[in-house]
């Protein structure tokens, strides 16, 4: 059974008559009839009587004509759908990100302008540390990943949308707590807690070349992946720790931040997708990071 038929069957229904509906459907009589005794022969039963002057539905004709609407009802759904997800407009969109990115500014902003503007996509939120990210992303577990400094990669795709300063937290009562501002020499003689090279290997170069540049050789007593790890000793006094800026909008208890003047180090947010496989959904919500990305970067 094709398309064509169950529309030439629902014209012939209407007009009960094959001429008429061949003037409507714009296809030769001869042409029309020839698919209907298709159709019949397909279905083993008759559709329609003849007779002398046009057709009439037989009984089982009538049942068939009344459940094939609905399917016609179906069929124009689902290519609205189809339209509407080429267009961005429906499906899914699978995002992944870092959750330091998630509490303030562009990421959180965008995620409220996309289901505002594209409410008919489901928009399927995780929140994980990057090689997780990546990982999912190349599996397909996901369309995109929100992440900081991402390595140049062959198969994957990265947009740089806003940069995030490093901050210095410190423990409440250390000494640094009360400035506004220090110097990277006045970390000569403190404990550090330290990230792994591997969690974020452009930070963790940036920052150790910024010291080097200032002659300060860094005294950790702890390296770890994890930020949130990191700022779990920072807040038990164990030590300070550079840390994303975008930490201040969820400061830990007993945690100070402070700006260090001579330390020109950042994180780059970026949106990283496979290379050449980018859907609709994608781009819009893509579209949408891109506008908000340029005006903070226009108010900073």
């Amino acid at each position: 059974m094709e398309l064509r038929q169950i529309q030439y069957f629902i014209a012939i229904a209407e007009a009960e008559h094959f001429g008429r509906a061949a003037q409507r459907l714009r296809i030769a009589q001869p042409a029309l009839s020839r698919q209907m005794k298709l159709l019949e022969t397909e279905l083993g039963i008759e559709l329609f009587e003849r007779l002398p002057r046009g057709v009439r539905l037989t009984q089982a004709g009538r049942v068939f004509l009344t459940e094939i609407r609905g399917l016609q009802g179906l069929i124009g759904r689902a290519v609205g759908a189809a339209r509407a997800a080429a267009a961005g407009q429906h499906g899914t969109l699978r995002l992944s990100f870092i959750e330091a990115a998630a509490w303030q500014g562009l990421l959180p902003d965008a995620i409220r302008r996309f289901r505002t503007d594209f409410a008919g996509i489901d928009l399927s939120l995780l929140a994980m540390p990057t090689a997780e990210q990546l990982a999912a992303l190349r599996q397909r577990q996901t369309d995109a990943a929100l992440i900081y400094n991402p390595e140049p990669m062959d198969d994957l795709v990265s947009l740089p949308l806003v940069r995030h300063p490093a901050l210095l937290a410190v423990p409440a009562e250390s000494r640094l707590a009360g400035f506004d501002e220090i110097a990277l020499t006045d970390l000569t003689d403190e404990r550090m807690i330290g990230f792994q090279r591997r969690a974020s290997p452009r930070f963790f170069d940036d920052i150790h070349a910024a010291m080097r540049k200032a002659g300060v050789t860094p005294r950790y007593v702890s390296e770890l992946m994890a930020e949130t790890e990191i700022l779990a000793l920072v807040s038990a006094g164990a030590g300070c720790a550079l840390a994303n800026a975008q930490q201040i909008w969820r400061p830990p208890h007993g945690v100070r931040f402070v700006k260090v003047r001579d330390l020109n180090v950042h994180l780059t947010l970026s949106l990283v997708h496979r290379r050449g496989d980018a859907p609709p959904a994608l781009l819009r919500f893509e579209e949408i990071l891109r506008e908000l990305a340029e005006a903070e970067k226009f108010q900073t």
